[in-house]
């Protein structure tokens, strides 16, 4: 379905209106698709891409301020989803030696299971969601939204 037709709009008031229009439009189909691949784990986007940046770094940890700055999806309450996940045995917590304020975080052997039981199913939905695109067109669109959030001096 176009972006026209999906919101029912013919006319734009231009091109870079039309093409942001469907990047907001497209980020929230990808981010369906990919929350439906999770829901059956129990397993939210965002506690998913925290578990994905916790084995990226295992067996060492990381500082909770480490795994916020590394979220795809920035939210301001780091804390309470590392505790959601640590509830459901994913990931340990613990103070580090040389500072007391300081909270340091790995995964568990349960989120490592979980996350290799995760990776066929997201790499289905990842190539369903790209299936028609080509490997250059991939590339090409890649580079766009890079330009598109980076060059913004």
């Amino acid at each position: 379905m176009t972006l026209s037709d999906l919101i029912q709009q013919t006319e734009f008031e231009s091109p870079a209106l039309e093409t942001l229009l469907n990047v907001v439009v497209t980020a929230s189909w990808i981010n369906g698709e990919m929350a439906a691949a999770l829901a059956p784990h129990g397993i939210t986007q965002a506690q998913y891409n925290v578990l994905r940046i916790l084995r990226g770094q295992h067996p060492e940890c990381y500082t909770c301020s480490d795994v916020g700055s590394r979220l795809l999806d920035r939210t301001p309450d780091v804390t309470r989803l590392l505790v959601r996940l640590e509830q459901r045995g994913l990931l340990h917590r613990q103070r580090a030696d040389y500072d007391r304020r300081v909270v340091e975080v790995t995964i568990s052997d349960e989120g490592l299971a979980l996350l290799a039981e995760l990776d066929a199913p997201v790499s289905e939905a990842t190539r369903c969601i790209g299936r028609h695109l080509s490997a250059d067109e991939h590339r090409t669109l890649a580079n766009l939204l890079e330009k598109l959030r980076t060059d913004q001096e």
